[in-house]
Parts: C-alpha cells; structure tokens; sequence
C-alpha cells in the first residue's frame, strides 16, 4: 500500500468518524480523531521528506502534535 493510498483511508475513517460524533452530542471527548489526526499528520511529514533526511523523533512528535 502506498503513502497516498493510507492517507486516503485515514481521511476516509476520520470523516466518518468526525460525523457520528458531531451528531452524538455525548461524545463531546474524541480521542480516536485526535490519533488519527496525529497519525495523519506523521505520514505526511514522512511522506514529504527524502529518504536521506537526517530526522529526529522528537522533531516527528512535536511537529504531529504528539506529546510525550
């Protein structure tokens, strides 16, 4: 499976999630979509940089909204 192919579902999935729990006013606390968010947003960082770039984990995590 390529990068642009999970991507795809990721944002698919979040979609659907994002609108069950927009209809569901209990669900006010989503932390499935704020993983699959930070998932989204690591694999373009990833996706965007080149093989040979030098990268630091803490550098992925912060720029994905990941706290430690």
């Amino acid at each position: 499976m390529k990068t642009k192919d999970i991507l795809e579902q990721l944002e698919r999935i979040r979609q659907e999630r994002f609108l069950e729990a927009h209809h569901d006013s209990y669900d006010l606390h989503q932390p499935d979509l704020d993983a699959l968010d930070c998932a989204i947003s690591l694999l373009n960082i990833l996706d965007e940089s080149n093989p040979n770039d030098e990268v630091m984990v803490g550098e992925l995590m912060a720029a994905s909204n990941i706290d430690r």
